[in-house]
């Protein structure tokens, strides 16, 4: 593994994270700089055969510790003096049933920055539910919310509750850190796939019941979908663009000035369905006889959102996405040479780094195990025993 580097330089992170939030999350800070050691059960982390694991588990070493055998539990703690913070995303009750809970560590480490991030936050009715982010969604209001293709709740792909804890579980340990600087005391950080669901509140909830009719026509859970999916058109190129949409700024043509069509009425589109619909007609057929890069051009110029719709393959091999650092190529102990995206934060006085792809499991155990005091007979025996594993080959 390449030598940190990074603000975080220094800082040492236990990761026992499974999941999105606590991969994802953990990971924003490994390529800050951190030190992060990943604590997998014997036989490794069962996520592994999940194809983002690969991305979200770079930068990291991996060490094997049974920590259901006392012999494991007190090679753990002793990673622990070690550490600066702790990362687990356990079922409730977990850890405290190891004897690991934060109480149990915090007295003998108090420095110590402990994260916790399970399905809903302390106290809530269901804090000792095991949760996945699908179930949070539903529990949250999310689904219900979403507008979709039909009425009634609408399942999200996009792991939402995930996704924004991560970013929570970030922000977390680092304030904890800063803290840390000023008390000299660490404490325990804790947010949930719960809390994530309302960091990504929007107006969507807050503007509902006072909305007006247009408002609640261009986001009705309907068939056909609400504006934003009506707003996409295929060009004459082949080329598919989403036009025709608020960008701050005051508009000075209308689409269908742009387009060479009539000029219509919002408000008549809205209360006559099917004028609404031979419009759609009217407008994909003027999209069809127009390139792309052109549209969007005069869109723009006249103050009108608007930008191509890109494959994904497109964007990772753009020379702009490149020269900006967007795009790596990382070699992945089991993929080999692979690409993947770049660090996502960006710091010019102390820039971070990619460290290395997924290490195998337990690939660092023995070295990881001799930085904290145990001799070679030592790990020799606690192989022997299956306490610890080390340079295992996973396969799916």
């Amino acid at each position: 593994m390449r030598p940190s580097a990074g603000p975080l330089r220094g800082v040492r992170i236990l990761d026992l994270s499974w999941g999105i939030a606590g991969p994802v999350g953990v990971l924003l800070l490994a390529e800050l700089g951190a030190d992060v050691i990943k604590v997998e059960p014997p036989g490794g982390d069962p996520f592994r055969e999940q194809p983002a694991y690969h991305v979200w588990n770079r930068s990291r070493r991996s060490v094997v510790i049974d920590l259901k055998h006392d012999e494991g539990r007190a090679a753990f703690v002793r990673l622990c003096e070690t550490a600066d913070v702790l990362v687990e995303t356990f079922s409730p009750g977990t850890m405290g049933r190891l004897g690991l809970s934060y109480q149990a560590l915090a007295e003998s480490f108090p420095r110590l920055v402990y994260c916790s991030v399970p399905a809903y936050p302390p106290g809530h009715r269901f804090a000792e539910r095991p949760g996945w982010d699908a179930l949070v969604q539903a529990r949250a209001g999310m689904q219900n919310e979403q507008p979709g293709w039909r009425p009634g709740p609408v399942f999200l792909h996009f792991p939402a509750p995930s996704m924004a804890a991560c970013f929570l579980l970030a922000s977390g340990v680092l304030s904890a850190l800063v803290h840390r600087e000023e008390s000299g005391r660490g404490q325990h950080v804790q947010t949930s796939l719960y809390q994530g669901v309302f960091a990504f509140t929007t107006m969507i909830w807050q503007e509902h019941a006072r909305s007006d009719a247009p408002f609640r026509m261009m986001l009705g859970k309907t068939y056909p979908p609400g504006v934003h999916q009506t707003s996409l058109f295929e060009c004459a190129d082949g080329q598919w663009i989403h036009a025709a949409t608020m960008n701050g700024r005051t508009p000075t043509r209308t689409p269908e000035e742009i387009l060479g069509l009539d000029p219509v009425d919002p408000m008549a589109l809205y209360g006559d369905p099917e004028l609404r619909a031979r419009h759609e007609t009217d407008l994909r057929a003027a999209y069809l006889r127009r390139n792309c890069r052109e549209l969007v051009e005069e869109f723009h110029q006249a103050g009108l959102g608007a930008e191509a719709v890109t494959p994904m393959s497109d964007v990772f091999t753009h020379p702009q996405f490149l020269a900006n650092g967007m795009v790596e190529t990382v070699e992945d102990p089991e993929l080999g040479s692979t690409t993947q995206i770049g660090v996502p934060a960006v710091l010019a006085g102390t820039p971070g780094a990619i460290r290395g792809g997924q290490p195998r499991v337990g690939e660092h155990t023995r070295d990881v195990l001799t930085e904290v005091g145990y001799s070679v007979a030592d790990i020799d025996r606690l192989t022997g025993a299956g306490v610890v594993e080390e340079g295992a080959t996973w396969a799916p």
